[in-house]
């Protein structure tokens, strides 16, 4: 008998179906390697951890947010860093592989709390991208802290179990008209 034709896309798709029908934390390793239908050695050349067959999902998605960056060079920072974010999240299909890890991620603290590991990746791509773009004067400082505070509220918003892109874009909104910069500088200079 041969064994199933199998790849990271079909492993991805029955694990993230799993952790959204029985919890994150109440699916074992052995149990998703017996319903993808493979063996151990075939599960693990394709998925490094079970962690990463939901984080990989949201590592890509911040790198998304910050190729989307670019594309509002024209506003002010802080602005561009709320359209990249929500529009990202706008374009979610919850249905898709990442919108399905972000599911998960509401639901279940504890991976939520492995996904915080992948703030620094994100926050470096999101402050190279806006130094790249000139917001905030080039300054590596501010480009850095805008971005992290830019990531925590998308993090502290999207955490919540019935969150929707509006609410994103209104506390991105408020936020804006909360933080003062520096005295006397825009965020574009």
């Amino acid at each position: 008998m041969r064994p199933r034709v199998t790849s990271r896309a079909h492993i991805d798709q029955v694990a993230l179906e799993l952790f959204l029908a029985r919890g994150y934390a109440e699916v074992t390793t052995g149990e998703l390697i017996r319903a993808c239908g493979v063996s151990r050695p075939t599960f693990f050349r394709y998925v490094t951890s079970r962690d990463s067959l939901v984080l990989d999902h949201i590592a890509r998605f911040g790198e998304d947010v910050a190729a989307l960056l670019h594309q509002h060079q024209d506003q002010t920072g802080w602005g561009a860093l709320r359209e990249a974010i929500c529009e990202a999240v706008e374009s979610l299909d919850l249905q898709s592989h990442t919108g399905m890890a972000f599911r998960v991620l509401q639901a279940s603290p504890g991976i939520r709390s492995s996904a915080l590991e992948l703030t620094r990746a994100w926050r470096r791509q999101l402050s190279d991208a806006l130094v790249a773009d000139a917001h905030f004067a080039g300054d590596a400082g501010r480009c850095e802290a805008a971005a992290a505070m830019a990531i925590g509220l998308f993090q502290m918003t999207w955490a919540r179990p019935r969150a929707t892109a509006a609410d994103l874009r209104r506390e991105f909104d408020d936020a804006e008209n909360l933080v003062v910069l520096d005295q006397g500088h825009t965020d574009r200079g």
